[in-house]
C-alpha cells in the first residue's frame, strides 16, 4: 500500500490511498518542533574593565574616560587637537594643532632661566633632551647650531618646548613691524635683530613677524643658518694662512685654498727684488733716482696744479704765458709802494710802478710847525723837546693831552709855506714812535694827519685824513676818514713798553690806504679819503687820552722822525 500527499500552495493539500483504511495529522504553518538538546554553559559578561575603558554595569556599557587624556594646553579639547605620546606620564596627550608648529624638548643648563621668545642652540645634551642655550652672531661657536625659538619660559635645570618650525603665539614683538625678517644679533644674547649681520658676525634667519604686539605677537619661525665658504661640499680649506687665494683644482673637483708660491704668483717684494737685481738692472730704472732714457712720458697736470707732480712740457707750455701775456700770477709783480721804497730786489716792476717811482721824484715834503698844545685833568702834559714831541694822559682823570701843527713845505722843496694836502695825490706820513708808559686799558694813544684845527682836539678823525690809535695793551689800529665816514682796521702790530717802532701810511690817493710797521704791512683798507681839490686846514695831531677813570697806569707816547709826503 502507498501513501502521497501533495501540498499546494495555497495552504491544503490532497492525499489518496491505494488501500485500506490510514490515520495521520497534519500542522501546516508557525507550529514549533520539537526540543533540541541544551548546548553547553558559555563565559560570563563583562563584570569590569582598565583605564581608560570604563564599564557600567547597571547598563551594561562600556565607554572611554576622557580624563585620562593629557590636554596642551590644558584646556577643553578642540577639534584640531591632535593625539600625541607624553613619556613623563605615560599617557596620550592632546596637543593643539592651531600653532602649525614643530617643537622639541630642550634641556636648560645655563644657570639661569631661559625666557619665552629667546632663539637659542643645541650646546649639549642631557638624558633624552638636548641642552640649549642663548644663541648669538658674534661667534661661530653660539650661532652654527641655532635651532629655534623657546614658546615658554625654561627655568634653570628645567625642561621646555623650543619651536623649530611654525607659528610661535604670546610673544613679545613691539618695536617691530609686521613683515619684519628676525636675525640673530650679534649684539644681544638670544635677541632678534631686522638687519643682516655682516661679516665678522655670522647671517642666522630666526623668521618673520606676523603680528606686531607686546603680549600677542606672533612669529613664523623658519630657522636658517647661513653657510660660510668652508661649508660648501665642493670646498676644501685646510691650513689656511694670510694671503692664501681659492683655486680650483680639476683632479679632486674641489676649490681649495693655495699659497702664492704654488700657484706660481709673485709677492710685490719678488718682484722689488728681481728688480733691483743685476739681471734686471740693465732692463729697469729704479724705483729711487731713476735715470730715464729714450722719449720718457708722464700724465699731464690740470692748470693751476702745485704739488710734487712731475710736470711735462705740455703743462709748462700752458703754465707759462708767452712774452706777450701778462705775467700776474707767474711772476711776483712789486706794488707801487715797493717799487718807490726801491728797498726789494726780487719782484718784478711794471709801467704802474714806473710811473709811481717817477711821481715820486716829483713829491713834496712837509713838516709840521706852529704846533699847539691843550690838556684836561689831573696831570695831563705835552712836552716838545726840540724834533721830539711828547703827549701823557693824566694821571688817573678822565681828559686828554694833545699836540697839534699845521704843515710847511721843507726846505729842500723850496721852504714856502702850503699848508693843504691834496687827497688825490698820493700822501705818505711817517714817523718814529715810543709808548713810554701805560698799563690801563682806558687809556688811548692817537696819531692822526688831517685833523681840522678846531675844537674838538681828541677822539675819532672828523675829517679825510689818515692816522692810528692804540688801546694800551691791545693792537695798532689804522684808522682812516673818507669824507664821508671812519673806517677803523685792527693790525697785527701791538706795541709793547718803551719800544721804539717806525711807521709809515701810504695813502695811493684813490682810497686805498696802508700801514706799514717797521717796513711790514700790518694793515690795509680801500675806504680811505680821495679828492680832486685841495684840502685846506690839515693838521698833524698826536694826543693820549683816558677814555675812563684809570686803574692803572697813563699812556705817555713819544714821537719824532715826522714828516708827510705829497706826490
Amino acid at each position: 500500500m502507498a501513501l502521497s500527499i501533495t501540498v499546494n500552495g495555497g495552504g491544503t493539500f490532497s492525499a489518496s490511498m491505494e488501500e485500506g483504511p490510514v490515520s495521520f495529522t497534519a500542522s501546516l504553518g508557525a507550529v514549533p518542533g520539537p526540543k533540541g538538546d541544551t548546548g553547553a554553559t558559555g563565559p560570563a559578561g563583562v563584570v569590569a574593565a582598565t583605564a581608560p575603558i570604563v564599564y557600567t554595569s547597571g547598563t551594561q556599557t562600556v565607554s572611554m574616560d576622557t580624563a585620562y587624556f593629557v590636554r596642551s594646553p590644558a584646556v577643553a579639547g578642540t577639534d584640531t587637537q591632535i593625539l600625541s605620546w607624553d613619556g613623563g606620564t605615560s599617557r596620550p596627550l592632546w596637543i593643539d594643532n592651531q600653532t602649525r608648529a614643530l617643537f622639541m624638548l630642550g634641556t636648560n643648563k645655563t644657570g639661569t632661566t631661559i625666557a619665552k621668545g629667546k632663539a637659542v642652540y643645541v650646546s649639549g645634551a642631557t638624558g633624552n633632551h638636548p641642552e640649549i642655550t642663548l644663541a648669538q652672531a658674534n661667534a661661530e661657536l653660539s650661532s652654527a647650531s641655532t635651532i629655534g625659538i623657546t614658546a615658554e619660559e625654561i627655568a634653570d635645570n628645567g625642561t621646555g618646548k623650543v619651536i623649530v618650525s611654525g607659528r610661535l603665539e604670546n610673544v613679545n614683538t613691539n618695536g617691530f613691524t609686521a613683515g619684519d625678517t628676525l636675525y640673530l644679533s650679534p649684539s644681544s644674547a638670544g635677541g632678534f635683530t631686522t638687519t643682516f649681520p655682516t661679516q665678522p658676525n655670522h647671517g642666522v634667519l630666526l623668521g618673520y613677524v606676523t603680528r606686531a604686539n607686546t603680549n600677542t605677537g606672533v612669529i613664523e619661525v623658519v630657522v636658517k643658518n647661513y653657510q660660510e665658504l668652508a661649508e660648501q661640499s665642493d670646498v676644501l680649506l685646510t691650513s689656511k694662512t694670510n694671503n692664501d687665494l681659492l683655486a680650483y683644482e680639476s683632479s679632486s673637483g674641489l676649490w681649495k685654498n693655495k699659497s702664492f708660491s704654488t700657484l706660481g704668483l709673485a709677492l710685490s717684494s719678488d718682484l722689488s727684488a728681481y728688480l733691483l737685481s743685476s739681471t734686471a738692472a740693465s732692463t729697469y730704472a729704479p724705483l729711487a733716482s731713476p735715470t730715464f732714457t729714450g722719449t720718457p712720458t708722464a700724465p699731464t697736470a690740470a692748470t693751476t696744479t702745485n704739488t710734487t707732480q712731475i710736470a711735462t712740457t705740455a703743462f709748462v707750455q700752458q703754465e707759462v704765458p708767452s712774452a706777450s701775456t701778462t705775467a700776474a700770477g707767474k711772476i711776483e709783480i712789486a706794488t707801487d709802494a715797493e717799487a718807490v721804497a726801491g728797498t726789494d730786489t726780487a719782484r718784478a716792476v711794471t709801467p704802474s710802478n714806473l710811473r709811481a717811482y717817477r711821481d715820486r721824484t716829483n713829491t713834496q715834503t712837509y713838516l709840521a710847525n706852529a704846533w699847539a698844545a691843550t690838556t684836561s685833568g689831573t696831570g695831563a702834559g705835552t712836552s716838545q723837546a726840540g724834533g721830539n714831541k711828547s703827549v701823557s694822559a693824566p694821571t688817573s682823570a678822565v681828559g686828554s693831552a694833545s699836540l697839534y701843527g699845521g704843515w710847511v713845505l721843507a726846505a729842500a722843496n723850496g721852504g714856502s709855506s702850503n699848508a693843504g694836502i691834496g687827497w688825490s695825490n698820493r700822501v705818505e706820513f711817517v714817523a718814529r714812535c715810543n709808548r713810554q708808559t701805560g698799563t690801563d686799558s682806558n687809556s688811548v694813544f692817537g696819531i692822526y694827519v688831517g685833523k681840522p684845527s678846531t675844537s674838538p682836539y681828541v677822539g675819532a678823525l672828523t675829517a679825510r685824513g689818515i692816522g692810528v690809535t692804540c688801546a694800551t695793551g691791545s693792537a695798532l689800529v689804522l684808522s682812516v676818514h673818507n669824507g664821508t665816514s671812519v673806517t677803523n682796521v685792527t693790525s697785527s702790530f701791538t706795541p709793547t713798553t718803551n719800544n721804539t717802532f717806525d711807521i709809515r701810511i701810504l695813502s695811493d690817493g684813490t682810497g686805498n690806504v696802508t700801514l706799514f710797521v717797521d717796513g711790514s704791512q700790518v694793515a690795509t683798507t680801500s675806504s680811505g679819503p680821495s679828492l680832486s681839490s685841495v684840502s685846506t686846514g690839515n693838521t698833524l695831531q698826536i694826543e693820549a687820552e683816558n677814555t675812563n677813570t684809570l686803574t692803572g697806569t697813563r699812556v705817555t707816547l713819544q714821537l719824532s722822525n715826522f714828516q708827510v709826503t705829497v706826490g
